[in-house]
């Protein structure tokens, strides 16, 4: 059986979910219906059928479960519930599909143990914007099951829709995760952050525009380079102690709670920077930064 050979619901029309939905199309895959909840937004893609997810059983045999995670397992229940009692002639064996990147395939247990496939994909990309096929084009995405043949099955699903799969162990997710909402997540975080202090420094509001240059050459060093060390600049690359202890003493006196981020990360960047730098000026910076463990002013 392939993957051309099943017909999809995408349960739950979202962002993600929305644009699940315009790659299944996009790769001329089966779709013939949507799930949804009585509230959700069913403007979209309104020449696809609208059905509740009480009736998505029997509306396919392939589920695409783009839901909240806590809302993953029940989902799952309700389905496994109305699943009918005989499949269609010569239709594959029933699939279900969940796209949480910290949620263990084991969510889908109630349909597991009614003899549907079940795995997961998580699309390596924010999905911030409108929804269309082109957010999946070249993407990564980690691909978690329990048996080789979900693993394949995954892996071609995901390489139809236009992603580049990889394996992702499921005892893994919740590092995998982690990664994901550091490396992007909090990255926004700081760059608020950062926006904050430039506009202060400024008098303007235009503070991402004026970091703009900056933040695209380093996020192009990053990527480029191979290893973060190579894409670090700064005071602490250069063991640069006047101006981290000029930072600390402005960070202690107006923002304690951003002066415990910049030691905490500067550390990292430190361990990063340390090989180019002499013996005493790492000691130096160590017990610099350190410090702020008690909030001890610089």
């Amino acid at each position: 059986m392939t993957i051309d050979q099943h017909r999809f619901c995408v349960i739950g029309p979202g962002r993600l979910g929305s644009t699940v939905l315009a790659g299944l199309l996009e790769a001329q895959l089966t779709v013939t219906a949507v799930g949804v909840h009585a509230d959700d937004d069913t403007s979209l893609f309104d020449f696809v059928p609208h059905v509740r997810v009480r009736d998505a059983a029997l509306e396919a045999d392939a589920w695409w479960l783009a839901v909240p995670d806590d809302e993953i397992f029940g989902v799952a229940g309700r389905l496994a519930e109305s699943l009918p009692a005989m499949r269609r002639t010569g239709a594959p064996q029933p699939l279900a599909i969940h796209s949480s990147g910290l949620g263990s395939v084991h969510l889908l247990k109630p349909l597991s143990e009614q003899g549907v496939r079940v795995l997961c994909l998580h699309p390596l990309q924010t999905f911030a914007g409108e929804p269309h096929a082109k957010l999946l084009q070249g993407v990564p995405c980690a691909v978690t099951a329990l048996e080789e043949r979900d693993l394949q099955l995954g892996e071609e699903l995901a390489a139809r829709l236009g992603m580049r799969p990889f394996r992702l162990a499921d005892e893994q997710k919740t590092l995998y995760h982690l990664s994901a909402v550091v490396g992007c997540n909090l990255l926004v975080a700081l760059e608020s952050e950062a926006k904050r202090l430039m506009d202060q420094a400024t008098g303007d509001t235009r503070g991402l525009d004026h970091l703009s240059v900056l933040l695209e050459t380093t996020m192009k060093n990053l990527l480029q380079g191979g290893e973060p060390a190579f894409a670090l600049t700064g005071p602490v690359a250069r063991g640069d102690i006047g101006t981290v202890r000029a930072h600390l003493r402005l960070l202690d006196r107006e923002s304690p709670r951003l002066a415990r981020t910049y030691r905490a990360l500067s550390l990292e960047a430190l361990a990063l920077a340390a090989p180019r730098l002499d013996d005493e000026q790492v000691k130096t910076l160590q017990e610099l930064l350190g410090a702020g463990e008690t909030g001890a002013p610089q």
